[in-house]
């Protein structure tokens, strides 16, 4: 038993280059099999196991108050996905996404557009950007609020997403007037130097009156 052993070991240490060499081709053939196989590839050198995802989709959600269009190649060329109001919610095939990503960087950056993945996120490297947005789920609940809670997730908040909250609370208004708090109201106008009272009843009037020059 002890020289079969000892006999073993000899043969493993006087393994020939060309031994070596075609051990390294089968564990590439191996490899490619795999990801043939599985779409998944493996890394020796780190121990870690990397997926193909490119065929995975993705859900997004509209933040933005009325119809987003965002395009793959930019200004309205190549594959369009239009979100027709708020909170509007689509599945984007992963490749479409970073192409959207690369092509609609002001409307994904400022937050129109949700992206409900955080291992997209940090593939993407937007992980720092995400920090600084609102997910549909916290824009919602912001309104619930006090005060000095609002008003401090407000200013941490990106241009985009203020417009955002903006059009929210005209859709409010439009529903029910005292169903917004009027604090909340004087901190964008504070923060837009705007009256969001005045803007929303003067467009409440000029509906009033187009909706009645077609009843003549």
């Amino acid at each position: 038993m002890i020289m079969a052993n000892t006999k073993s070991t000899k043969s493993t240490n006087t393994v020939s280059k060309k031994e070596v060499e075609q051990m390294r081709q089968q564990m590439e053939d191996m490899q490619k099999l795999i990801i043939q196989l599985t779409g998944k590839a493996f890394d020796q050198s780190q121990n870690v196991q990397y997926v193909n995802d490119s065929n995975r989709d993705v859900t997004l959600t509209s933040l933005t108050v009325g119809e987003l269009n965002l395009s793959t190649e930019g200004y309205g060329q190549g594959e369009v996905y239009t979100f027709s109001h708020y909170g509007e919610q689509q599945t984007v095939p992963y490749e479409d996404l970073k192409k959207l990503i690369k092509n609609n960087k002001r409307f994904i950056e400022g937050g129109n557009v949700f992206i409900n993945d955080e291992e997209v996120v940090k593939e993407q490297k937007l992980v720092n950007v995400y920090k600084k947005l609102l997910s549909y789920e916290q824009i919602e609940k912001i309104f619930s609020e006090d005060k000095g809670t609002f008003e401090k997730i407000y200013q941490s908040m990106t241009q985009n997403q203020k417009e955002t909250l903006k059009g929210i609370i005209f859709d409010k208004l439009n529903k029910d007037e005292k169903s917004v708090d009027m604090n909340i109201v004087q901190i964008l106008n504070d923060d837009m130097n705007i009256d969001i009272m005045n803007d929303y009843r003067n467009q409440k009037k000029l509906f009033e009156e187009l909706k009645n020059e077609n009843k003549q």
